[in-house]
């Protein structure tokens, strides 16, 4: 069975933690998700947060996901502009409102800027930033794309805060885990069918032929490459049975797998791998 595939799906912490200051403790905020689902493209996966907090490298952040301990962690961010363990960082502000997000495809690390205590961290999508710096706590994992590669997303999933100096504080304001369209594509190598179309030629070359089932009268689906991209898709009226012969011209697909997902009068199906030569 398949489901985030036809949609996203957002998983939010909305309760403000306020961050304690100067404490190798710090503050754990917690999302628990309930999908059975593995992680198939890391880069649909992002994180999200809103931070307010004075003189921004004072905070290190980090992500714990299922199954814990450091080789289920990462550092998302670490006391920016400290290049040495008792430095102070940079004193430019997390403002509320400002959020940053996290994904593995991002190309850019969170840069604070020169502005000093009037100005603020810009909002933007970031990979994991960190300084030269020791953290309270450093995590083994480098990058996102390693920590969700083939991760099972069930359980809790937590941000770990700490304020490394005295003097100024803050607070984790709300958070999420943001699961876009395309993070889990199943493959199935064996199933050629279902209860809404069959595949006519698998592998398939220049038309991809596939036979609509009479039985089922509400039927859409949708085709992704194996990166995570909608190359086609369809919806038969509820009106009538679906029934005949569908082919599909794919002389623009790239030569490669395909990932076929469909929905049956409300039931999501199994998926289908398909192949192009």
């Amino acid at each position: 069975m398949l489901s985030g595939v036809l949609g996203a799906q957002t998983f939010s912490n909305t309760t403000l933690s306020a961050i304690p200051d100067n404490s190798t403790v710090g503050v754990t905020s917690t999302i628990p998700v309930n999908l059975v689902k593995t992680i198939s493209d890391p880069s649909k996966v992002t994180i999200k947060m809103d931070l307010t907090h004075t003189w921004c490298g004072d905070l290190t952040v980090g992500l714990v996901v299922p199954g814990g301990a450091t080789s289920g962690a990462i550092t998302l961010i670490k006391r920016l502009g400290s290049t040495t363990t008792t430095g102070v960082g940079s004193n430019v502000n997390f403002a509320a409102g400002n959020i940053l997000a996290f994904n593995s495809a991002a190309t850019a690390y969170v840069v604070p800027g020169t502005g000093g205590t009037n100005s603020s961290v810009p909002a933007g999508t970031y990979l994991p930033t960190v300084s030269s710096t020791l953290a309270p706590t450093d995590y083994t994992v480098a990058n996102l794309t390693t920590l969700f590669t083939n991760l099972s997303v069930s359980g809790n999933w937590s941000l770990k805060l700490f304020d490394a100096a005295a003097g100024d504080t803050g607070s984790i304001n709300n958070w999420q885990v943001v699961f876009d369209e395309g993070t889990f594509l199943g493959l199935n190598t064996s199933i050629v069918s279902t209860p809404a179309l069959s595949v006519l030629g698998n592998p398939f070359k220049e038309t991809l032929n596939l036979k609509l089932n009479t039985s089922a009268k509400d039927v859409r689906f949708e085709i992704y490459s194996i990166e995570g991209k909608k190359v086609y898709s369809y919806q038969q009226s509820a009106s009538k049975n679906a029934s005949g012969d569908l082919n599909i011209p794919t002389e623009g697909w790239s030569s490669g797998v395909y990932i076929l997902s469909s929905v049956v009068n409300g039931e999501k199906m199994m998926t289908i791998k398909l192949i192009k030569k």
